[in-house]
C-alpha cells in the first residue's frame, strides 16, 4: 500500500513520510511560480492540508501521486496569484524599484514590432516615407519639413497625416 493510500486512511506517520519525500519538489514549483518564498511556504502548507483531506480521492489511473500533488500545488499557486492581483498595497507598490531595462519578452516584442514597422515603411509611397522618417526619426517639425521639402506647410502636414494613416492600417493588419 502506498504512503498516499495509508494517508487516506488517517495514518499520520505515512503522511509525514509522504511529506518528507515530496515536499521539496512541490515547494520548488511553488517558489518558481510565485517568486516569493514566504508565499510559497503558505501555499505548500495549503497544498498538503488539501492532500491530507482529499488523499482518498486520488486515482492511480490518472497519474502518479507526485503528479497529483503537484497539480494541487499548482492550482493553489494560481489561486494565490489571483488573490495577489486583487489585493494591491499601493504604498508597497510605490516603494518597489523596478528595473528600467526591458525583459526578454519586451525585447522580443519590440524586435517584432520594429520589424513590422520597417516592413510597413518599405511599402509606403516614397513621399509618405520621407516625411515620416524626417519627422519621427530625425525630429523635424512640420515647419522644418515644409522648408526642407520645398512645399507648403499644409501639404506637408497632409502628407504626414496620410502617411501615418496608411502606416496604421499596415500595422493593424
Amino acid at each position: 500500500m502506498t504512503l498516499l493510500a495509508k494517508s487516506a486512511q488517517g495514518d499520520r506517520q505515512s503522511f509525514a513520510s509522504l511529506y518528507q519525500q515530496t515536499s521539496a519538489a512541490v515547494y520548488g514549483m511553488c517558489v518558481h511560480l510565485l517568486r516569493n518564498t514566504d508565499e510559497a511556504q503558505d501555499v505548500l502548507q495549503e497544498t498538503y492540508i488539501q492532500v491530507w483531506h482529499h488523499a482518498g480521492e486520488y486515482h492511480a489511473d490518472r497519474g502518479t501521486p507526485i503528479t497529483w500533488m503537484m497539480s494541487i500545488g499548482r492550482y493553489r499557486c494560481l489561486d494565490a496569484l489571483r488573490r495577489r492581483r486583487h489585493h494591491v498595497d499601493f504604498q508597497q507598490v510605490e516603494s518597489i524599484q523596478e528595473s528600467d531595462a526591458p525583459g526578454p519578452m519586451q525585447m522580443a516584442d519590440a524586435q517584432s514590432e520594429r520589424q513590422r514597422l520597417s516592413d510597413c515603411l518599405k511599402d509606403l509611397d516614397e513621399r509618405y516615407r520621407a516625411t515620416i522618417e524626417m519627422a519621427y526619426y530625425r525630429g523635424f517639425t512640420h515647419q522644418e519639413l515644409a522648408l526642407a521639402m520645398g512645399q507648403p506647410l499644409g501639404t506637408t502636414k497632409s502628407l504626414v497625416r496620410r502617411g501615418l494613416s496608411v502606416l496604421r492600417r499596415c500595422l493593424g493588419s
